[in-house]
C-alpha cells in the first residue's frame, strides 16, 4: 500500500503557483559533551490537537521533519538509549519557516531525574530565514488596532516594505499574490487596486477572526514562493483541537459625537449618516479527540456611510470641502435632464453609500494517522458596495468627482460586487523517514458584476470648465453591460527527501484560469462638452426635435460602442490560461552555522485560442510598418526562476545573523491585460471616437439616445476600432531580487535589523500606441517640444483606427530600499518593534486595467509612445512603522485582563505629476503633457482669464498670470528646483503623514471546570493622533496638478489660463498653494466599539 501511495504522489508531482501552508522543524541532537547521536528518536508533539511527527537522526545527528502545523505550541521529545529523555516545550512554529531546534541530552549517570528544558521563540533568530519576510502571530493579529471588517490589508500595512494602497517593493498591488491555506485569494482579473478577493467592495472574503498566522514574504529564495513581484502574502486558518472554543462578538460604530472627531485642524468636520454594525462567530471543536476537528466562522457586515464629503459651492449644508460648481449649477442641470429627458440623477452632495459583506468559513482537519494528515476547508463570501463614477479618461474626459473641481451625481454610480467561492484540500504524508509529501488541490470563483444605483441608463455626459471636468452627469461609462467571473483550478505537490545535510525538494505546479468578462463601455453613448451652455444648446435642440441628434450645437467629441455580432449579442469575452512549474531545491546545512538554499523554478504558460481574427485589421499596417493579428493570442512563454539564500550565523551564538540571497521572481500577469485585446478587435464590438468637424459631417449630435441613431446600418461589419493588441512574445512579469541583512541581539532582549533590498526589471508591463502618428513640428520657445497634428487623422496611421494598444515588456525600471527596525519580541507581556524605510521605486508607466486607459494615463514630454524612466505612482520614499503592545493579567479563577496597543504609520506618498490641463501637444490626449518650468514666469503666455464669485467677476490679465505663477513656483518645493528644465512624471509628492492608532482591550473571566469564559470590552480609536491634538493626522491634497490650462496656439507659441483654487469659504482664487489640507471624515478620530464573549480558553 505505501508502495501505491508513494507511486501516485510521484504521479501528481509531474502533473499538478505554489505557496507554503506548513512549516518544518529541524536541529541536531548531541550529548552533553557534544558528541553527535545517529538513531536518537525524535518526537514533535502539537500539545493543542495531540498530531504527532517523528523522525529519527542520521548519521550526522540531524533529524528533519516536514509538513507540520504552524503555530504551536509544540513539545520536541527525544530518546536515546544511555541517556535521559529530553523535552523541549512552548515552541512555536513559524509558517513557511523551517525552524531550527538543536537538542542537547545527557547521560543517565549524569543526572538524577528526567530533563524537561523549555524554551521560547527566538523572533528573528532563525536560522531557516534567508530573504524579506515577517510573521504576524495570532497574537500580533488579535492585537492591531483596527476597524470595520479587519481586512488582512489592516495588518500588513505595518511591513516595513509596504506603501499605500497595499503596494509592496514599489510594485502595483496586482503584483502581489495572496494564497490562504495554498488557495489563490487574489484579485485575478486585475480589475481595481487590491489584490486581494473581496477587495473590489472594500471588503475580504475572509475575517480576520479566522486567521491564524500570516507571512508578508518580499523576497524569499524558497522555490515554493513564487507568483508575485510585490509580497507573497500567505495565510492559514485556525483550526479546530481537543478543547471546544469559540467566541461571539459584535461590533459598532456610527456618526454619533462618541465615535468620531468633530475638528481637523481649524475645519468643523460634520459627518453625514454612517453606521456600521459587524455580528460574527467562531467555534472550534474535535469530532474524534487527537483525530479528527471542526473550525468554523460566519461574519457579516452592514454599513452605511457618506458617499462622498465634497459640497458645491453655495451649499445650504455645506461641508468643510467645497468644490468648484455650485450648487445653482447642479439643481438646474439636475432639473433640466428631469424635465426634458425623464432623467434622474439623484442628489449630488450629502447622500449616503451602502456596503454589505456575508461570509462563512468551514474547515476540517483529519488526523488519519501519524503518518498522513488532510485538510478540508470552504469559503463562502457575497458582498456588494455601491460606489461613486469612474474617474477614468478612457472615455469621456475623466475626473469627475471628489475634488476640488468636479461633482458628479448618485446615479452615475454603480453598485459592484465581488463574491468568492473557495475549496482546497490538502494532504501531507510522511513516506518514510526521508520522504515527504505535501499536495494541495484547489478551486476559486469569483464573481464581479455591476448593477445601477438608479436612474436608467442614459449617456455619459462630461463638462468642462476650461481645461477640466466640472460637472459630470449620466451613467458611469464603464456599467452597462458589465459582468465579470473568473476561476481557478490549481494543483500543487511538493515532494521532499533528507539526506544528511541536504534537505532536497521536488515540485510541481498546475493552473487553470478562466475568465468570462461581459465588458461593453461606452455603449451608453459618452459626449464632452466645453461647458455647460454648449450642454444646454445641444441638449436643447434634441429635446425639441424629440430626441433626434442636434445639428449645429454640437459636443466637443463622442465615443460610442456597439455590438458587431449578429443580433446585437452581447461581447462575451472569453479568455483561458494554462501554467504549469517544476521546480527543484536543495536546503544544505552545511554546518550548524551555515545554511545555503539553491533552488530553480521552471514555467511553462500557453494560452487557449479564444481571440477572433479581424480580416479588416490584419489587412492594415500600422506604425514602423507593423503588422497584427487579432485572432493571435501570446506565444507559448518559457520563464525560469533561479534563485539563492543563504544564512550565517557569525558567531555561533546566534547573535549575530547574516543572511540574503539573489534571484528571479515571476508575477501574474492580471487577466485583463491580456483579456484587452480579446475584446478590442473589431469583431465583437465597433467604435465611434469623432470630434472636431467629423462631428457634424458624420451627424455625431446629442442625444439621449445613441443606440437609435449611431449603430451603422450593418453593424457586424464595423469600419471604427479602438483595438488593443498582445505583442506574441509577451512575457508574465519578472523582477530580479538581491537582499542582504544583519540581525543583532542587542542588551535589554531587544533585536535589531538592517536589510537591503534591490530589484531590476526583466519582463515589466508596457504599452504602445502603435496607430500614433509622428509629430508635424515643434512648438517655438524655451518649450520646444514635438508637436502634433491636433486633429482625429493627423494623429492617427490608419484613420478609422481610434487607437491600437500594444501589451508588451520592457526590462526598464528598478527598487530599492534600506530598512532599518528594531524589535522586542513578547515578554512578560510587553512586545513591539519599529523600522524606517528608505526606498525608490522607478518604472516607464504605472498601468491601470484598460489598455487604453494605460497609455492615455501616461505622463510625458515628447508623447506617451517616448517615456523615459522615472519615479513610479507606488512611489513611497519614507516610511515609518511600529507597534506597541502590553498586557497585564490580574486573578485566577477570578481574574481580568488588560491590552492597551498602538500602531504608528507615517509615510510620504501620493507621488503626483505636473502636467498641462487639456491638450497642449495636440496628440488628441488630455492632461497628459509634463509642464515646462520657466525660469521666470515670463516665458509662459497667458490668455486672460475671468474668475466669477456670486456676482463680481475679476478678469486677470496676462501679467497678473504671470506674476501669481511666479509667486507659486517660488513656494512649490519641487518647481522651484526645475527652473528651465520641464517637470518629471511623479517629480511631486504629497508631505509626511503621521497616523497613530490604539485599542484598548478589557477582559473579565471566570474559571468554570477548568476553562475560562471571557467577557470582553475592546475599543479601537483609527487617527488617535487627531484624538490628541486636533491638528495632527489630518491630509493634504494637491491642489490642482494642472496648475496651467493650455488654451490655443498662436504662431507656434502655446498660450495658457493659470488655474484657480477653491478657498475654505468657497472663494475662487488664482492657485497660490501647493497642497491644501482636507477636512473629512478620514481626517478626524474614529473609534468602532467590539463586545466579545470567549469560551473554553
Amino acid at each position: 500500500m505505501k508502495k501505491i501511495i508513494f507511486i501516485l504522489i510521484i504521479f501528481l508531482s509531474v502533473v499538478g503557483h505554489s505557496q507554503v501552508t506548513s512549516s518544518a522543524m529541524s536541529g541536531i541532537v548531541k550529548s552533553d559533551t557534544g558528541e553527535t547521536l545517529p538513531g536518537a528518536s525524535v518526537e514533535i508533539v502539537h500539545k493543542p490537537t495531540g498530531t504527532k511527527y517523528f523522525s529519527t537522526t542520521g548519521s550526522d545527528g540531524g533529524y528533519a521533519v516536514q509538513g507540520i502545523r504552524p503555530g504551536g505550541p509544540y513539545t520536541v521529545k527525544v530518546t536515546y538509549i544511555g541517556y535521559k529523555t529530553t523535552e523541549i516545550t512552548e515552541i512555536t512554529a513559524p509558517l513557511g519557516n523551517n525552524l531550527t531546534v538543536n537538542v542537547v541530552v545527557q547521560e543517565e549517570s549524569n543526572v538524577l531525574s528526567e530533563v524537561i528544558v523549555s524554551t521560547k521563540s527566538k523572533g528573528n533568530f532563525n536560522k531557516g530565514r534567508t530573504g524579506a519576510s515577517q510573521q504576524f502571530s495570532n497574537r500580533e493579529i488579535t492585537a492591531v488596532p483596527v476597524t470595520g471588517a479587519r481586512s488582512i490589508n489592516a495588518i500588513t500595512k505595518y511591513n516595513a516594505n509596504a506603501g499605500s494602497n497595499g503596494t509592496f517593493g514599489g510594485q502595483d498591488s496586482r503584483l502581489n499574490n495572496f494564497t490562504i491555506d495554498g488557495s489563490v485569494f487574489n484579485n485575478g482579473f486585475g480589475l481595481g487596486s487590491d489584490s486581494q478577493a473581496g477587495g473590489r467592495t472594500g471588503s475580504t472574503a475572509i475575517s480576520l477572526d479566522a486567521i491564524e498566522q500570516l507571512q508578508v514574504n518580499i523576497a524569499p529564495y524558497d522555490v515554493r514562493q513564487s507568483g508575485f513581484l510585490g509580497s507573497g502574502i500567505n495565510a492559514v486558518t485556525k483550526s479546530g483541537t481537543n478543547e471546544v472554543e469559540g467566541s461571539i462578538y459584535n461590533s459598532f460604530r456610527s456618526n454619533k459625537k462618541d465615535f468620531i472627531g468633530s475638528k481637523a485642524g481649524e475645519r468643523t468636520v460634520v459627518p453625514g449618516k454612517f453606521e456600521e454594525k459587524i455580528w460574527g462567530a467562531r467555534i472550534g471543536a474535535p469530532i474524534i479527540k487527537d483525530k479528527l476537528f471542526f473550525f468554523g466562522n460566519v461574519e457579516t457586515i452592514e454599513n452605511i456611510s457618506p458617499a462622498t464629503t465634497w459640497t458645491s459651492t453655495g451649499s445650504p449644508q455645506a461641508s468643510a470641502q467645497v468644490s468648484r460648481p455650485t450648487f445653482e449649477q447642479m439643481q438646474t442641470l439636475s432639473n433640466f435632464l428631469q424635465d426634458k429627458f425623464n432623467y434622474t440623477t439623484g442628489p449630488w452632495e450629502n447622500y449616503d453609500s451602502e456596503r454589505i459583506s456575508k461570509k462563512f468559513l468551514a474547515r476540517l482537519d483529519w488526523n488519519i494517522n501519524d503518518n498522513h494528515q488532510l485538510t478540508a476547508r470552504y469559503v463562502f463570501h457575497d458582498s456588494s458596495s455601491d460606489e461613486l463614477t469612474s474617474n477614468s479618461n478612457s472615455l469621456g474626459f475623466g475626473n469627475r468627482r471628489t475634488s476640488p473641481l468636479a461633482m458628479s451625481f448618485k446615479n452615475s454610480g454603480y453598485v459592484i460586487q465581488d463574491n468568492t467561492r473557495s475549496v482546497v484540500l490538502e494532504l501531507n504524508s510522511k513516506l518514510s523517514n526521508s520522504w515527504y509529501n505535501n499536495f494541495i488541490a484547489g478551486y476559486d470563483k469569483q464573481i464581479e458584476d455591476r448593477a445601477l444605483q438608479g436612474g436608467g441608463l442614459f449617456p455619459t455626459i462630461d463638462i468642462l470648465d476650461g481645461s477640466t471636468t466640472a460637472i459630470s452627469a449620466g451613467l458611469d461609462p464603464f456599467t452597462q453591460g458589465n459582468k465579470l467571473s473568473y476561476s481557478t483550478l490549481h494543483f500543487t505537490n511538493n515532494l521532499t527527501k533528507t539526506i544528511g545535510k541536504h534537505s532536497l525538494l521536488f515540485g510541481a505546479n498546475f493552473e487553470y484560469f478562466k475568465s468570462s468578462n461581459l465588458f461593453f463601455s461606452g455603449s451608453n453613448g459618452v459626449y464632452t462638452f466645453n461647458s455647460l451652455s454648449d450642454f444646454y444648446a445641444a441638449a436643447n435642440q434634441s429635446a425639441n426635435t424629440g430626441g433626434i441628434p442636434s445639428t449645429t450645437a454640437l459636443p466637443a467629441r463622442l465615443q460610442f460602442r456597439y455590438s458587431a455580432l449578429p443580433g446585437a449579442q452581447e461581447p462575451l469575452q472569453i479568455f483561458k490560461s494554462n501554467k504549469l512549474d517544476l521546480y527543484t531545491q536543495d536546503e544544505m546545512k552545511l554546518s550548524d552555522r551555515f545554511k545555503l538554499t539553491v533552488g530553480i523554478r521552471a514555467s511553462a504558460v500557453w494560452f487557449a485560442d479564444t481571440a477572433l481574427e479581424n480580416p479588416a485589421v490584419t489587412a492594415l499596417t500600422f506604425g514602423q510598418g507593423q503588422k497584427f493579428n487579432t485572432g493571435e493570442m501570446p506565444d507559448t512563454q518559457y520563464l525560469f526562476e533561479p534563485r539563492v539564500g543563504f544564512n550565517l550565523d557569525l558567531n555561533g551564538d546566534a547573535s549575530t545573523l547574516l543572511r540574503g540571497g539573489s534571484g528571479v521572481f515571476t508575477g501574474r500577469a492580471p487577466s485583463v491585460y491580456l483579456s484587452n485585446a480579446i475584446g478590442n478587435n473589431g469583431v465583437l464590438t465597433g467604435f465611434v471616437d469623432v470630434s472636431g468637424s467629423a462631428l457634424a459631417t458624420g451627424g455625431y449630435g446629442f442625444t439621449p439616445n445613441p443606440n437609435e441613431y449611431f449603430i451603422p446600418d450593418t453593424p457586424t461589419l464595423p469600419t471604427t476600432f479602438e483595438l488593443a493588441f498582445s505583442d506574441k512574445k509577451f512575457k508574465f512579469p519578472q523582477v530580479w531580487k538581491t537582499n542582504i541583512a544583519v540581525d543583532q541581539r542587542l542588551p535589554f532582549g531587544f533585536v535589531g535589523t538592517v536589510e537591503g533590498i534591490f530589484q531590476r526589471n526583466i519582463n515589466a508591463i508596457h504599452y504602445y500606441n502603435a496607430n500614433f502618428d509622428a509629430p508635424v513640428g515643434t512648438f517655438s520657445g524655451p518649450d520646444n517640444r514635438p508637436r502634433y497634428a491636433r486633429t482625429d487623422g493627423g494623429v492617427r496611421v490608419n484613420d478609422n483606427v481610434s487607437s491600437a494598444v500594444v501589451l508588451t515588456n520592457t526590462d526598464k525600471g528598478y527598487f530599492y530600499s534600506s530598512t532599518f527596525k528594531l524589535e522586542y519580541p513578547y515578554k512578560k507581556g510587553l512586545w513591539g518593534s519599529f523600522a524606517y524605510t528608505y526606498s525608490s521605486a522607478n518604472d516607464l508607466l504605472s498601468p491601470g486595467s484598460i489598455a487604453s486607459g494605460s497609455w492615455t494615463g501616461a505622463r510625458s514630454v515628447n508623447g506617451n509612445n517616448d517615456l523615459p524612466l522615472a519615479l513610479s505612482n507606488n512611489n513611497t520614499p519614507h516610511r515609518l512603522v511600529g507597534i506597541l503592545g502590553y498586557k497585564i493579567e490580574y486573578g485566577k479563577n477570578v481574574g481580568a485582563a488588560t491590552s492597551i496597543n498602538l500602531g504608528y504609520i507615517g509615510e510620504q506618498s501620493g507621488p503626483f505629476s505636473y502636467s498641462y490641463g487639456g491638450d497642449m501637444n495636440g496628440d488628441k490626449v488630455n492632461n497628459n503633457d509634463l509642464i515646462y518650468v520657466p525660469k521666470n514666469a515670463n516665458e509662459i503666455r497667458f490668455q486672460s482669464l475671468s474668475v466669477t464669485n456670486g456676482t463680481v467677476t475679476t478678469v486677470y490679465t496676462e501679467a497678473q498670470q504671470q506674476q501669481a505663477y511666479e509667486s507659486y513656483i517660488n513656494q512649490d518645493d519641487y518647481l522651484s528646483t526645475r527652473r528651465g528644465q520641464y517637470a518629471e512624471r511623479n517629480g511631486g509628492v504629497l508631505p509626511m503623514l503621521h497616523r497613530l492608532d490604539l485599542s484598548a482591550t478589557q477582559d473579565f473571566y471566570i474559571t468554570i471546570a477548568g476553562k475560562k469564559n471571557n467577557f470582553q470590552f475592546r475599543a479601537d480609536i483609527l487617527n488617535f493622533t487627531n484624538f490628541i491634538n486636533k491638528d495632527w493626522g489630518v491630509t493634504q491634497r494637491v491642489t490642482n496638478t494642472n496648475v496651467l490650462n493650455y488654451r490655443t496656439t498662436t504662431t507656434n507659441v502655446p498660450f495658457y489660463q493659470l488655474a484657480t483654487q477653491v478657498e475654505a469659504n468657497g472663494t475662487r482664487v488664482l492657485i497660490k498653494d501647493t497642497f491644501q489640507k482636507n477636512a473629512s471624515t478620514f481626517d478626524v478620530w474614529q473609534a468602532q466599539f467590539t463586545l466579545r464573549y470567549i469560551f473554553g480558553k
